[in-house]
């Protein structure tokens, strides 16, 4: 009872740093203070807040009060369009926070993601493009105002496996219904999901996901691999039978601001470049810190990894050493090829093992590493008999030897406690999880 209680009181008052959060946000885009904005998303950011979650609770609902400001003609089109290249700069730096944080290809599937014919006003679409891209998916972003025979040559020849439609903007549904029908005529084993406030509330409930937040897309897109094809409802059929002779949005209606509209696109140029560069640096990144036999981080990326973890406020955690126990005499015997195979099997229990906010590296040789971020000794014990029993079930071969250890101002002094530890575990008889004692302290270690 007092947990649950204990845990209320976390959620209401996480809810109301983002709504705090939300609100300073769009104070910032009111008067077109960019750089007020970014504050606001690294101060979202350094709370611990996912990136998903500033866009979902910090970004989108400000975004929402401008637009229903533009709509009521309380502010112009300028202001609108200030506004969202404001929300693109500061969506770069979470699409650079999310890349920074992925850990391998999630899925070889791919997502298209486009706004319907006669949409312009993408910027949810934008966020759960970058969300999934983040995530590991291979995405293809197709962006605004999407017509049909475009929609239609783009999915015949890239062949996605799940196509997210956008429709945010109330016009003429025959267009979303066109594009429906579309999908599941060239490519019927497609799966379709619908994000956007102007999605009909029958087409919700027909069997397509809709996306509300990006908090959530990540789960509907791997419940949708998951799943089989789907077939088109009849209301989609219904709709797109009287949609023969529709006419779609003037595009210049409302605007009213050339300049502005200018400068829209080129802010969204500005962040198609900057996203490109980001992944370019990715790679890069990739190249340097990825173990490439086990896909898992390499020793250099574990130590800046527990480096930024401890210069978080209050920051605490702690860390485990693993080591293969009698790994040198299965690769003399067996030979280099079935020890790389025993290393990746590994690896791969020892992922499966762990919270996504943990780390988990290839030290080097047959050792390898995990941070667990605000857990205690007694949770990282448990979390290294998972690992342990993984290790022996998916090997069949080999047992493992933990260390574990709290984190300290000293990550070196932390990583040599637990690889004591993992010493002492080897010398008791292998195949077993070791605690360190607490660290000296630097008044202890001086006298």
């Amino acid at each position: 009872m007092t947990a649950g209680l204990e845990l209320s009181g976390l959620r209401r008052a996480a809810d109301a740093r983002a709504a705090a959060l939300a609100q300073r946000f769009g104070d910032a885009l009111r008067v077109g203070d960019g750089a007020a904005a970014e504050r606001v998303t690294d101060d979202a950011l350094a709370s611990g807040m996912a990136p998903e979650a500033v866009q979902s609770l910090v970004i989108t609902p400000a975004m929402t009060r401008i637009g229903d400001l533009w709509e009521a003609c309380a502010v112009g089109i300028a202001d609108e369009h200030l506004a969202t290249a404001i929300s693109q700069r500061c969506l770069i730096r979470l699409f650079e926070t999310m890349c920074a944080r992925r850990v391998g290809p999630r899925s070889r599937e791919r997502v298209m993601l486009a706004a319907v014919e006669g949409q312009r006003h993408v910027l949810g679409l934008r966020m759960v493009a970058d969300v999934l891209e983040g995530a590991g998916f291979d995405v293809l972003y197709l962006g605004q105002d999407v017509p049909v025979d475009t929609l239609r040559e783009f999915i015949v020849r890239h062949r996605p496996t799940v196509v997210g439609l956008g429709f945010g903007i109330a016009s003429d549904v025959g267009a979303l219904a066109d594009a429906l029908w579309n999908i599941h005529d060239v490519a019927p084993q497609a799966r379709i999901m619908l994000g956007g406030r102007a999605i009909p509330p029958g087409l919700r409930d027909t069997g397509y996901p809709y996306v509300t937040n990006t908090t959530e897309v990540v789960k509907i897109v791997d419940t949708l691999l998951a799943g089989g094809s789907q077939r088109p409802p009849a209301m989609v059929e219904m709709l797109r039978s009287h949609s023969q002779s529709r006419t779609l949005p003037d595009p210049s209606v409302g605007v009213t601001d050339v300049i502005a509209e200018s400068l829209a696109h080129a802010a969204d140029d500005a962040g198609v470049i900057a996203r490109v560069h980001i992944r370019r640096a990715e790679a890069y990144r990739e190249l340097a810190y990825r173990d490439p036999l086990t896909d898992l981080g390499n020793r250099r990326a574990f130590e800046d990894e527990l480096h930024a973890c401890l210069q978080r406020p209050n920051a605490a955690g702690t860390l485990l050493m693993i080591d293969v126990d009698m790994f040198k005499t299965v690769n003399d015997k067996h030979g280099h090829d079935a020890g790389d195979r025993l290393l990746r099997a590994t690896g791969q229990a020892i992922s499966r093992s762990i919270r996504p906010g943990d780390m988990a590296a290839r030290f080097g040789g047959d050792e390898f590493a995990v941070l667990l971020p605000g857990s205690t000794i007694a949770t990282a014990c448990l979390v290294g008999d998972r690992i342990r029993t993984a290790v022996s079930t998916a090997t069949e071969q080999v047992t493992v030897s933990i260390g574990v250890a709290a984190l300290s101002p000293d990550p070196r002094g932390a990583l040599l406690c637990a690889d004591t530890a993992l010493y002492k575990a080897k010398a008791a008889g292998r195949d077993r999880v070791v605690a360190a004692g607490p660290m000296p302290s630097a008044a202890a270690e001086a006298s």
